[in-house]
């Protein structure tokens, strides 16, 4: 028999890279979009769509089938600029309960929400799933509303229903242009001028995509799973990419004080202009954060996830930018 799936998130970098898995794995797929979203790539997969948003349960009522198998809730608000934190609690907690208030109403069995190692917070040292979380008292909105969003999300297992809650790290792959994707581009128009002093855990899309399909039957219920990779410096990571992408000026990793710095008079210039700043405090915080090692190995031993070289992630990414005709390669 075949399964069902509704997908919320499906235009974004890892909506895309599940529903096309899921596809291929078989499953009939229904896609939440919204009215102004991009549909040239979710129009490529023999899936329907239905138009709606998640912070509006209406339109979540309507659109999720009847008796549906799964639900996978990966939409999120990922901004780290302090003016759109209204914006970000109503899509990460509020929008979260939406959907598990949507589920439970059309009978879903299982949910499986995306959340983030930012869940954790201001956290040091070897994280695992049994690290207490500090994301709800942290300063950084993205890290607090992710933290409350997946409270909200556990709160379905009261109702009967299974939720297992996902927590990538850095993701890199096909399908990204506007994440860590969207360094390619700032490298070719030579406006990434210093690299942050931090380090990333890197996961391949395709295999936090597959631990997701995974957690549906293997996954234990209430549990939270870390899927990260390897770890490396920020400035190598974009180093990489330069590399690949065939770029000769490589940033030089900036010091911490300085990106923070930088971060403040961005945020001050973005009060004259409305445009979102490249550089907050907060993206200065999180990605000049050293000594935080996050591992993977609960996904690993219950889902299988896999762990593959940054080179292959980023590799990946380019390769598909250059076949959508999104980046030109360098002679």
């Amino acid at each position: 028999m075949t399964k069902t799936a509704f997908v919320t998130g499906g235009t974004g970098f890892i909506g895309l890279n599940l529903v096309e898995l899921l596809v291929r794995e078989g499953w009939d797929v229904t896609a939440l979009h919204r009215p102004t979203s991009n549909l040239r790539y979710l129009n490529r997969f023999p899936i329907e769509l239905t138009e709606g948003s998640i912070t509006e349960p209406e339109s979540l009522a309507r659109g999720i089938p009847q008796g549906t198998d799964v639900v996978f809730h990966v939409a999120g608000d990922t901004s780290f600029w302090s003016k759109q934190n209204t914006r970000q609690n109503a899509i990460n907690i509020d929008g979260t309960r939406n959907v598990v208030e949507a589920a439970i109403s059309r009978g879903v069995g299982t949910l499986i929400h995306t959340s983030s190692i930012s869940a954790w917070g201001r956290v040091s040292g070897t994280i695992t799933e049994e690290t207490p979380m500090l994301g709800k008292d942290s300063w950084i909105n993205y890290e607090r509303s992710k933290h409350l969003g997946e409270l909200e999300a556990l709160k379905g297992m009261d109702r009967g229903m299974k939720v297992v809650v996902m927590n990538p790290a850095a993701v890199a792959g096909p399908y990204d242009a506007t994440t860590w994707g969207r360094i390619f581009f700032l490298m070719r128009e030579n406006v990434l001028t210093a690299a942050p002093p931090g380090t990333i855990t890197v996961g391949h899309v395709h295999e936090v995509v597959a631990a997701h399909l995974a957690a549906v039957t293997k996954g234990a219920n209430g549990e939270r799973y870390i899927l990260g990779g390897p770890e490396i410096d920020t400035a190598d990571f974009i180093a990489e990419i330069a590399r690949v992408s065939g770029v000769e000026k490589v940033p030089k990793k900036a010091p911490g004080f300085v990106l923070k710095l930088f971060g403040r008079l961005s945020v001050m210039a973005a009060a004259w202009t409305g445009k979102e700043p490249d550089v907050t405090p907060e993206t200065a915080e999180v990605t000049s954060q050293t000594g935080t090692h996050f591992s993977s190995e609960k996904a690993m031993r219950e889902l299988g996830y896999g762990s593959r070289p940054v080179e292959v992630a980023v590799k990946d990414n380019y390769e598909w930018l250059v076949e959508e005709g999104l980046l030109a390669p360098l002679a």
